[in-house]
């Protein structure tokens, strides 16, 4: 019931949200950060409501194992007709007896403590199934996010590009008005200006294909999203991430509940091989006898040729598949730990080899240089070369801060860490 009520709150408070949003905004789409856009994906995705769903079944299952009896009470009636076909001809008539019975069976094995733990356990499990699904959504939405950062970055640059094209285009123009260059110079500027505006063709193109799927993820369309790349330090070091990632790990959370599950349905049917009693209460009434007969009885089936042998067996599978799969998750986890987390070792190194400042200037010396062609102070060649070194360095510094904050989310996610 708890659940029920957090579960209906959570979709209330984010309902909320989405409609501050959409009052904010009014006719303009939605700008959604990063935090936002993972409330607004949480909020609107049909697997993880679904998956939500799911917990209506496993409190189902508490609330049939919480019952006091597992089988109701069984009323019996039954009705006869007497009749002497012997003896004197004042006897031989119609009698109608009649009689009912009441009947309970119990359990006397301890089934109910184990019926009990194992829908306990197994609401835990699908609670933690609910929880890894929303970490597996937020890391995709993530991963996303930070490629449309990227993209709209190169975008940015790429649109600077064409900017500086445009004007050495113009400048070799002028130059060769004056007689200052010759007119293949100006060929080549244009043929750099196109070349330019194709590769912000491109950058646009992949922009849309991630938005378009990045919406897909949040089920709304209408919507944009802001943020930057940044670089954020992460000081957590292997054996930390390791311990965080077996403790807070729901998928590894949900395969221990599954093993306690198995574990309580294996008790359980051994449990059940003790055969349950059969109690009960019964009247019948003879009329031709002039009274009555009240009394009680109890039965017990007789395990003779279904000890539930076939019951155990699947139950002692299960429970060696459950403990197998614990194991198995356990290995997997600290082998992905282990690769996310020397990936993004590897992307903090490689980060490191763009300082800051240095990108800064990259602008400055790119409009000195434009200024340096307008001027005749240095030839076409050495114009385009320096650009081409500059978009170059500006790329690879703008994949390498995104691969840094895709392996840092990577290893977030394979951490248990929100």
């Amino acid at each position: 019931m708890l659940n029920s009520l957090s579960i209906k709150a959570s979709f209330i408070i984010q309902g909320v949200f989405l409609l501050f949003l959409s009052a904010s905004f009014g006719a303009e789409p939605m700008r959604l950060s990063l935090e936002q856009a993972v409330q607004v994906a949480l909020e609107r995705n049909l697997e993880l409501k679904a998956k939500k769903e799911e917990l209506g079944v496993a409190e189902g299952r508490v609330i049939r194992a919480d019952l006091f009896l597992q089988s109701n009470p069984e009323l019996g009636g039954d009705v006869g007709n007497f009749k002497v076909i012997r003896g004197e001809p004042a006897f031989a008539r119609n009698q109608t007896n009649y009689g009912f019975s009441l009947n309970q069976e119990f359990e006397i094995g301890g089934q109910p403590r184990y019926r009990r733990e194992a829908a306990q356990r197994n609401l835990e499990k699908v609670n933690f199934e609910v929880s890894d699904l929303e970490r597996i959504i937020r890391f995709r939405v993530s991963e996303l996010f930070l490629k449309l950062l990227n993209a709209q970055a190169k975008i940015k640059q790429a649109e600077q590009i064409v900017d500086f094209r445009s004007r050495l285009y113009e400048a070799s123009k002028t130059r060769l008005s004056l007689g200052d260059i010759p007119e293949v110079q100006v060929i080549v500027a244009e043929f750099e200006l196109n070349k330019a505006k194709s590769d912000l063709i491109s950058f646009q193109r992949e922009y849309e294909e991630l938005l378009s799927r990045l919406r897909t993820e949040l089920a709304l369309e209408g919507v944009d999203f802001v943020g930057d790349l940044t670089r954020q330090p992460f000081p957590l070091s292997f054996d930390e991430l390791l311990k965080s990632a077996l403790e807070k790990r729901p998928d590894l959370a949900a395969f221990d509940r599954e093993k306690k599950v198995t574990e309580a349905e294996e008790l359980l049917t051994r449990a059940e091989r003790i055969p349950n009693v059969t109690l009960g209460a019964f009247y019948e009434r003879a009329k031709q006898e002039g009274g009555y007969i009240a009394g009680g009885r109890i039965s017990i089936p007789i395990p003779l040729w279904d000890r539930k042998q076939a019951e155990l067996r699947q139950a002692l599978a299960l429970k060696s598949i459950a403990n197998i799969n614990y194991l198995n998750l356990r290995q997997s986890i600290e082998k992905a730990v282990r690769a996310a987390y020397e990936r993004f070792k590897l992307s903090e190194k490689d980060l490191s080899l763009y300082p800051g400042e240095v990108m800064k200037r990259f602008g400055e010396n790119l409009e000195l240089n434009q200024k340096a062609y307008q001027e005749g102070q240095i030839g076409l060649s050495e114009v385009i070369l320096f650009q081409n070194q500059v978009i170059e360095a500006r790329l690879k510094f703008l994949d390498t801060l995104t691969n840094y904050n895709l392996s840092l989310a990577e290893l977030k996610l394979q951490a248990g860490i929100e």
